[in-house]
């Protein structure tokens, strides 16, 4: 197997519910997802979209960016950082009151997490 094939297999087989750190929604049905080395685009529809977001492991952290709490790595201040052993680090701004929303309904105990306040 090529490498080019590898990157058509995982792109195939990419499951936005568990291996997208973050996904943006954009015009037309267009959404971005962020993982961990890549950033795929796919057209979805309106339905497609609203069944994405409804998802209990995503969190609004603006109007039109989810986060997905069960691949934050930990949080600095109010930076989410998101990382697994293969990817490079990628960080999302929130507020404040959206970052207590994250840690409300984040499925591990904050004591695996590292805080920096």
């Amino acid at each position: 197997m090529t490498s080019s094939d590898k990157v058509l297999q995982e792109y195939h087989q990419f499951d936005p519910v568990t291996d997208a750190f973050f996904f943006k929604v954009g015009g037309q049905g267009q959404v971005i997802f962020h993982g961990r080395n890549y950033i795929i685009k796919k057209r979805l529809t309106s339905q497609e979209i609203s069944a994405l977001i409804s998802q209990p492991n995503f969190v609004r952290a603006a109007s039109n960016i989810y986060v997905n709490v069960n691949k934050i790595t930990s949080f600095e201040g109010n930076v989410l950082h998101f990382r697994d052993d293969f990817a490079y680090p990628r960080t999302i701004s929130v507020s404040k009151r959206i970052l207590e929303q994250i840690k409300k309904r984040m499925s591990s105990p904050l004591t695996d997490m590292t805080l920096k306040k």
